[in-house]
């Protein structure tokens, strides 16, 4: 069976036009899959579908069989992590406690964390390079190290508390946008290593194309909210979906990733 099954999906922001329409594909536990499509293509709408933070107009999400809105909100927490686009955090929170609210699903109201929750939290600090700031207000830091501080909480909140069989979701929308290109890199590497390790399953959003051929063994690509393309890198990126979803023109370098050559969109 598999992880997540999505059914004739479609969802629409009151009687405003369909966002997403007819949207079927199952996953299976422990894949990376990338999620990609023009702006306006329905990415961030479906992620929230899937987490059951929006209710389907039509259509239904099953995690290992049962509807995902039928779990309580804690049960879906600890279930599915979900980082979003333009994350925040209003309060002065030092960067630690911000990577230690990933806990809250497991433990009781206001109780403290125990010896191996806290070991996760600052092992997978040091990994992300963040234990440096621990204790700095996670307001006062910079754009990329925000996104590897909500990263880090995202990762604690997927990984703690694991257990032998059990299945977790992580759902990422563009996770490193703010990051450079060598801490992008890393950050996808160590990411795919903890989910191999744990059997977490990622769907995550991505803009940069290469980075989602480089790093997800599967591809979903979205245009005007529909399942334009469902595969392997290889079998999703071609020449035909540049032009036909992104318009643009490409150049394919194979093994080594694409370079976008021109826009194919009418010009003023």
């Amino acid at each position: 069976m598999s992880l997540l099954e999505v059914k004739d999906l479609s969802f629409s922001y009151r009687a405003a036009k369909e966002v997403l329409r007819g949207i079927n594909f199952s996953i299976g536990a422990g894949e990376h899959t990338a999620l990609v499509g023009p702006n306006g293509s329905g990415k961030s709408t479906l992620l929230a579908l899937l987490s059951g933070y929006l209710s389907p107009s039509s259509g239904d999400v099953y995690l290992e069989g049962q509807r995902v809105r039928g779990f309580s909100f804690r049960e879906r927490a600890r279930r599915i992590t979900v980082l979003p686009q333009n994350a925040a955090i209003p309060f002065p929170f030092t960067c630690f406690e911000t990577v230690l609210m990933g806990l809250y699903p497991f433990g009781a109201c206001f109780s403290p964390p125990g010896e191996q929750s806290l070991s996760l939290a600052e092992d997978l600090m040091r990994e992300t390079h963040v234990w440096e700031y621990a204790e700095k207000n996670v307001n006062e830091i910079s754009g990329g190290e925000f996104q590897r501080v909500m990263c880090t909480r995202a990762l604690v909140q997927a990984l703690a508390g694991i257990e032998e069989g059990s299945r977790r979701l992580l759902l990422l929308d563009e996770p490193f946008s703010e990051l450079d290109i060598a801490s992008r890199v890393t950050m996808m590497k160590l990411l795919n290593r903890k989910a191999a390790e744990y059997g977490v399953t990622v769907i995550g959003v991505h803009h940069d194309l290469n980075i989602a051929a480089r790093f997800a063994g599967r591809v979903l690509a979205l245009q005007n909210g529909c399942l334009a393309a469902d595969g392997k890198p290889g079998e999703v990126f071609t020449l035909p979906l540049f032009a036909g979803v992104f318009h643009v023109k490409a150049e394919i370098l194979p093994g080594k990733g694409f370079i976008f050559t021109d826009s194919l969109e009418a010009k003023a």
